[in-house]
């Protein structure tokens, strides 16, 4: 059964091929949107200079970072699963010969790679020509972002799953997907570094799965963990990926116990 998971995955990649106006369009609104950010972080050090342990540089880097992660990880608007469970198509979805949430689990991580390709690597090409961000030269940056943003592609993935999934229990959830995107996108340093949080509220962010999702890949890219804080930040995203995996599919499962499909 692998190879056809792979080749799901293959799909979904070549699927969103098709939509280049639509990729350039969003590519052009991040960068867009990136730099206003950037502006920002700009007029907060002209303020205010001494920001511990982060220089200006060090935060423009961020900033384009998380900007760069932001389709690949956590993307808005994401209602792919939870528009079949409204019109019944996913009907079809449960009656394939695969496992459900390894087919979405499948779709969703070649969608990501794609963005991956197509929407981070150029946007962050983008702060290095704007902003002269350039890039850790380091093996060990490299090696840490290798690590962590596998496990952070698919803590998003599963993140977005579990929000959509509830689609089985109420009428209208686009309210509850702008309400979990906002949230996500908070904790995870979209809107205001997490660094920049008070010390109650950055310890609070750091043992919540959004963590995992964008903050903790950058900061080890960024070389701001020592060795001793990497290893543990990466079993703790581990961690949350097995919780959320886990209840997905206990969602999934009780969920799926209500779907009842008429005719032929």
């Amino acid at each position: 059964m692998f190879p056809f998971y792979v080749e799901v995955a293959l799909t979904a990649f070549r699927r969103q091929l098709i939509y280049r106006w639509a990729n350039i369009s969003g590519l052009v609104t991040n960068i867009f949107f990136c730099t206003l950010f950037s502006y920002i972080i700009i007029a907060l050090y002209h303020a205010r200079p001494a920001v511990p342990g982060y220089s200006v540089q060090d935060s423009l880097r961020y900033t384009w970072l998380l900007q760069s992660f932001l389709m690949v990880i956590s993307p808005f608007g994401w209602m792919d699963l939870m528009m079949t469970i409204r019109t019944g198509e996913v009907v079809s979805d449960l009656s394939k010969p695969c496992d459900f949430c390894l087919y979405w689990f499948s779709r969703e991580v070649g969608r990501s790679l794609f963005f991956l390709f197509f929407r981070a690597l150029p946007i962050y090409v983008a702060g290095m020509f704007l902003f002269h961000i350039g890039t850790p030269v380091s093996w060990t940056s490299w090696g840490t972002l290798l690590l962590m943003l596998p496990p952070a592609i698919l803590l998003g993935v599963a993140y977005r799953f579990l929000y959509n999934i509830f689609a089985f229990w109420i009428l209208e959830g686009r309210a509850m997907v702008t309400m979990s995107v906002v949230i996500s996108q908070f904790f995870t340093g979209s809107y205001v570094p997490v660094y920049f949080f008070p010390g109650w509220l950055r310890t609070f962010a750091g043992w919540l799965p959004f963590n995992g999702f964008m903050n903790a890949p950058a900061l080890a890219f960024l070389g701001k963990m020592t060795l001793t804080d990497f290893w543990f930040e990466f079993v703790r995203q581990l961690g949350w990926l097995l919780v959320l995996i886990l209840i997905a599919r206990a969602v999934t499962t009780i969920a799926t116990r209500r779907v009842v499909s008429q005719g032929g």
